[in-house]
């Protein structure tokens, strides 16, 4: 009898980022990247909410609130953390990075590489880096041939 591997169907279901400000983070991610509120709830001194992507009900954000923490500036040099540990960034697929990178540029996000084109081999296309005022990345893709 042949067992299957337990992680065969594991799939990705969120990040949790930390902020200090939960009603600005929320509002931030739901202003400036149009992620959608799927739920909220307070849980041991803290603000949590699942962020939707507009057609989705799979969370792809867990914000947590903390008014304890301290917030952090955005990292300025996005390659030059790669090299520390921890999450580093979170990513979004587009059809069309530089569009988005302009419109989010004419909502104020602090964009830290604009429109880079992707390393050979890797299936990028073009790839933008923003942070949120937390000093969390994201990075907006757009893989080769999606247009």
């Amino acid at each position: 009898m042949t067992q299957s591997a337990p992680f065969v169907g594991m799939k990705i279901h969120h990040i949790a980022l930390r902020v200090a400000d939960f009603t600005a983070g929320k509002n931030w991610y739901v202003d400036m990247l149009d992620l959608r509120v799927e739920r909220e709830f307070p849980f041991n001194g803290m603000e949590f909410a699942f962020l939707c992507t507009a057609e989705s009900k799979v969370p792809v954000i867990e914000l947590i609130g903390d008014k304890r923490l301290e917030s952090e500036p955005p990292r300025e040099v996005v390659l030059g953390s790669v090299g520390q540990s921890g999450l580093h960034h979170l990513c979004f697929q587009v059809d069309d990075v530089d569009q988005v990178t302009a419109h989010l540029k004419s909502r104020g996000v602090n964009v830290l590489v604009d429109g880079m084109t992707g390393v050979a081999g890797s299936g990028v296309e073009r790839g933008s880096f923003i942070a949120d005022p937390w000093g969390n990345v994201i990075e907006i893709l757009q893989l080769e041939n999606a247009k």
